[in-house]
């Protein structure tokens, strides 16, 4: 039987058969005009609501433009963490050399594609250390085309195995979480085989394909793969916006 955590969203568990596989990947992918970032968003604000501790790892920017992006879905970062709720690993501003003293915030120093994996892996471990035992800890990766395009195919390979492994050896070695991540990923930003590479790994995918017409911004929304048994592939449609008029000349 596949264990599940559940999201707290009744329409998102319901679509992926349960809520997302224990231990398990759910990649929300989207296009450039497409409004899926925040399903994800709210997925990760909704499980911590629920209890869950949140780890964040940041790649693609500042993050004062990271909580602008969670303030969108009422999640305030500085709130959670001082709550002792939330951590974010910030790959962008070690990679930058951004100062932040924050204690929620984890930095690696002096990074290089070279010794950064090692320490990012450390970096977890001590992370770990400070959630209480069977705690249920919900994973954000924004961006996975972040970790494309700041460090590149290789070393974004890597550290997706690294990390893959990481989690798996401390399952199995402690038994200590139920440990489940939300993956974001703009596919118009990276080639197609990434994007198909992307789906591979997941265990569960949740894709927004957006258009326009004289009617306004359409998305469809299809939920394509999930591993729990009882999951049956499904596609909703929604409409965001419509016509407005305006004179500018």
């Amino acid at each position: 039987m596949v264990g599940v955590v559940k999201t707290g969203i009744e329409e998102i568990d319901s679509a992926l058969g349960g809520g997302i596989v224990d231990m398990g990947n759910l990649l929300i992918a989207y296009d450039r005009r497409s409004l899926g970032w925040l399903l994800g968003l709210k997925i990760f604000k909704s499980m911590i609501d629920q209890g869950a501790i949140g780890v964040i790892l940041n790649t693609t920017l500042p993050i004062s433009k990271l909580q602008l992006r969670t303030r969108c879905v009422g999640l305030d970062i500085e709130k959670e963490a001082k709550a002792g709720k939330l951590y974010i690993i910030d790959l962008f501003g070690s990679k930058y050399k951004i100062p932040d003293n924050r204690p929620y915030i984890v930095q690696i120093k002096d990074w290089s594609d070279d010794t950064g994996i090692p320490k990012l892996l450390k970096i977890y471990g001590t992370i770990a250390s400070k959630i209480p035992k069977n705690s249920t800890v919900v994973g954000l990766a924004s961006t996975l085309e972040g970790l494309y395009h700041e460090f590149g195919k290789q070393t974004m390979d890597n550290l997706i195995r690294a990390s893959l492994a990481s989690f798996e050896k401390a399952a199995i070695r402690e038994n200590k979480f139920n440990i489940v991540t939300v993956s974001l990923l703009n596919r118009d930003a990276v080639p197609d085989y990434v994007t198909a590479w992307f789906y591979s790994l997941s265990d569960q995918i949740i894709e927004f394909i957006s258009s326009t017409d004289n009617m306004g911004l359409e998305e469809t929304i299809l939920v394509p793969k999930s591993l729990v048994p009882e999951f049956k592939p499904r596609h909703y449609t929604i409409r965001l916006s419509k016509e407005h008029r305006i004179q500018i000349f």
